[in-house]
């Protein structure tokens, strides 16, 4: 089948004048360039001149991945020891509670569980109070009804949180 266009082509473009001949092989070759532009070497040009940039942009997330597996193999290699009993875990959440939230957050304790409610708690907090209960008290929100309020810049979340331990360990 290309044999036939080909001489096809070969016959048609004998035909034509030496000087049309030669604007139409330069048109067909500028076609060509451009559709090999186009297609292979824009794009990789793009990527390759975009990857600094969006390499920068990861390297915050690669750190913060890095030092999440850090903390989690530390908190795998500890969880291998006794937990601590349920009434220091209480102390640690109250006294993480009123270091961080102060009067924005109410404890009730109820078994193996604290219910939390929230009352305009600032993002910030209310994510640095979440960590220091995770890793301190070892206690891990089982059930969360959250809501946002307030506008952008000044969010502020109010709700209810259930935290105890998945695991079930720490009796």
């Amino acid at each position: 089948m290309t044999t036939i266009l080909n001489t096809r082509w070969q016959a048609w473009l004998a035909t034509r004048a030496p000087r049309e001949r030669l604007a139409l092989q330069s048109a067909a070759w500028l076609l060509l360039a451009a559709l090999l532009w186009s297609l292979a070497i824009a794009p990789a040009w793009r990527t390759l001149q975009a990857a600094p940039a969006r390499q920068a942009a990861l390297l915050p997330q690669l750190h913060q991945m890095r030092a999440m597996a850090t903390e989690a193999k530390a908190l795998q290699q500890s969880d291998s020891a006794r937990p601590p009993a349920w009434s220091e875990r209480l102390r640690t959440l109250e006294a993480t509670t009123q270091r961080l939230l102060k009067d924005k957050a109410q404890l009730s304790p109820a078994g193996e569980q604290v219910t939390v409610i929230l009352r305009d708690a600032a993002p910030g907090a209310l994510a640095q109070w979440l960590q220091e209960t995770r890793v301190n008290a070892r206690l891990r929100p089982i059930q969360v009804q959250l809501e946002r309020s307030g506008s952008a810049g000044a969010w502020r979340w109010q709700g209810q949180l259930v935290l105890g331990d998945p695991s079930g360990a720490g009796t």
